[in-house]
């Protein structure tokens, strides 16, 4: 009897040791914002013009093109959804999270990693910033029905409140120095600042 419980436990023990060095089935595997914090250099921040407390994080990946970055967050963690690479953009939605990769505009062989969570997707990028990449039906299904009716009429209103993102329209929106978010509670530049 004591054979047959120690023999289960073994198997048991030798299960959960396999399980944990398998990058697939890890239970101890970061999710992608974890990842993309580890691996990649914290560059910037932007600030969400709705609340204060909410920004997103732009890392940067020196060195490395847009198709390598891609690989690497889809192998670490598949994407709920994802675009196609187009004009050196794409865009990856996780589990409450935006991810979007921009050829750097500074350094063409760096790749920004834009992180946002879903509430500061909704309330600070304009609806432009996503097309051409992810289907109308798929954002009404994120964010409602009439969001982008309803953020079009606010962009309109207010400009200066609408994010087209970090690489956007030749200039970013955000601090022009590396953020101190670590040491600090300065956490960069709002919608409306800019370089």
């Amino acid at each position: 009897m004591k054979r047959s419980i120690m023999s289960v436990m073994i198997v048991a023990v030798m299960l959960f040791v396999a399980a944990c060095g398998n990058s697939g089935g890890s239970i101890f595997k970061d999710g992608i914002e974890d990842f993309v914090s580890t691996t990649y250099t914290l560059y910037d921040t932007v600030e969400s013009a709705e609340n204060s407390d909410r920004y997103a994080r732009i890392y940067q990946a020196e060195n490395t093109d847009l198709q390598a970055v891609s690989d690497e967050l889809q192998n670490h963690e598949t994407p709920d959804e994802m675009s196609d690479i187009n004009d050196g953009k794409q865009i990856f939605i996780y589990d409450n999270l935006f991810v979007t990769l921009t050829e750097s505009d500074e350094d063409p062989g760096n790749t920004m990693i834009e992180v946002a969570e879903e509430e500061f997707a909704r309330n600070n990028y304009r609806p432009s910033f996503f097309e051409g990449y992810l289907l109308a039906s798929l954002i009404s299904n994120v964010f409602g029905n009439n969001w982008s009716s309803n953020r079009n009429r606010q962009c309109n209103t207010n400009p200066e409140r609408c994010y087209g993102g970090y690489n956007s329209a030749g200039s970013y929106v955000g601090k022009t120095s590396t953020p101190t978010i670590r040491g600090s509670g300065n956490r960069g530049g709002g919608v409306g600042s800019g370089k």
